[in-house]
């Protein structure tokens, strides 16, 4: 009997990769002028930011050392979760060490097998893979068509009239960079009875008062069930967290299997994360917040989109088409990622670019007069 062999397999999916303009390689070189990271404020680099990581490094060391139900009290996770669960208007918050694991805790907590999970249909991998984990059933909606949503709540109701119903969505897309419709999905899943998990990991910090995200800029935080974000963009720290009423989080602190299991956040992270939301809430943060949004506008004025976040996209269709118009712009001296299948849908490949409080006008005029000249094929 011949067995399936590991090489084998390994090799045709490499051909096919290669094939299909979709390998993947880490990078080797990076242009001064980067619009590649999320660091939308610049607090990573910030020096009180950077000062708080190396005084927790120096008191706390280098780690948490275990997970946190083993490691014991640490002041700088219970600090920052207060400042999450003040600054998202909920009750309490939860760390995670990463964004990436906080949905594949939190999602197979809250439903399961007999359970619906609503997803939309261009969810970040995260929330897909945190569903897949919830083994409930997994029904994909159109984030700007509300109608199609109701459409699904309805049947799902219909058919599963005692299931739990959780909605996943992200405010501001990571990868389209539009905004949903979270007035009309908060009032749908409100008459259906559902759940709502709010992703905010890429508008938090940019958005709403305090940059505390779109939920807070609706007025929506008490209708939003779970608010998760992310301390690895505009905070300019890692790991990942939700937000919540006491309830609910004392039950992921119970059930979450990637917080109950995973090594904690390091010490110095949460230090760091505290100093830049301290920043963020500040007149400091106010002005931040207002150089990137001139950036933004600057950016739309010399290349017209319709994105009104810092995420800009420049479609190009095809893998090699984004390919070498990434390539061009290196060039040129501008690190701009192509964003390929099956990062994003077969023929929607695309230019990504993070805009920045700390891109300077001339920057911006440099990457819109490169996106100009882009060759055409």
């Amino acid at each position: 009997m011949k067995t399936a062999s590991f090489l084998a397999e390994i090799e045709t999916r490499h051909a096919a990769r290669h094939q299909e303009d979709r390998q993947r390689l880490l990078p080797t070189e990076i242009s001064p002028i980067s619009f590649s990271h999320n660091d939308y404020l610049g607090l990573s680099q910030h020096p009180v930011v950077i000062q708080a990581a190396q005084q927790a490094l120096q008191k706390y060391g280098a780690s948490a050392r275990a997970a946190r139900l083993l490691a014991g009290p640490c002041p700088e996770h219970e600090k920052l979760e207060t400042a999450l669960a003040s600054w998202k208007e909920t009750e309490r918050a939860l760390l995670f060490s990463s964004g990436y694991l906080t949905p594949l805790g939190v999602i197979p907590a809250l439903v399961g097998s007999g359970d619906t999970i609503l997803l939309e249909r261009q969810a970040h991998a995260c929330l897909f893979d945190g569903a897949k984990l919830a083994n409930a059933r997994l029904r994909v909606f159109s984030r700007q068509d509300p109608t199609s949503l109701k459409t699904i709540l309805d049947s799902t109701r219909s058919l599963n009239p005692k299931g739990k119903i959780l909605i996943v969505v992200e405010s501001l897309h990571s990868m389209d960079g539009d905004i949903a419709p979270l007035r009309e999905i908060v009032r749908l899943k409100s008459e259906a009875g559902a759940w709502l998990l709010l992703d905010e990991a890429h508008a938090s910090g940019v958005c709403g008062p305090q940059g505390a995200g779109y939920a807070k800029e609706y007025g929506l935080t008490s209708s939003v069930d779970l608010q998760m974000g992310t301390l690895g963009k505009a905070l300019g720290s890692s790991g990942g967290f939700v937000a919540a009423q006491s309830q609910i989080i004392d039950h992921l602190l119970n059930e979450a299997r990637t917080f109950l299991f995973d090594t904690a956040l390091a010490p110095a992270a949460a230090h760091a994360a505290l100093s830049a939301l301290s920043i963020l809430r500040s007149k400091e943060g106010d002005q931040l917040r207002q150089t990137l949004h001139k950036n933004i506008s600057h950016f739309r004025t010399a290349y017209p989109s319709p994105q009104e976040g810092a995420i800009q996209t420049v479609f190009c269709g095809s893998n090699s088409a984004a390919t070498s118009a990434s390539q061009y712009l290196l060039q040129h001296g501008l690190t701009v990622p192509a964003i390929r299948t099956p990062t994003v849908p077969s023929g929607a490949a695309r230019l990504r670019l993070s805009l920045s409080a700390c891109h300077t006008p001339q920057e911006i005029e440099k990457v819109t007069a490169a996106l100009r000249s882009l060759p055409t094929s």
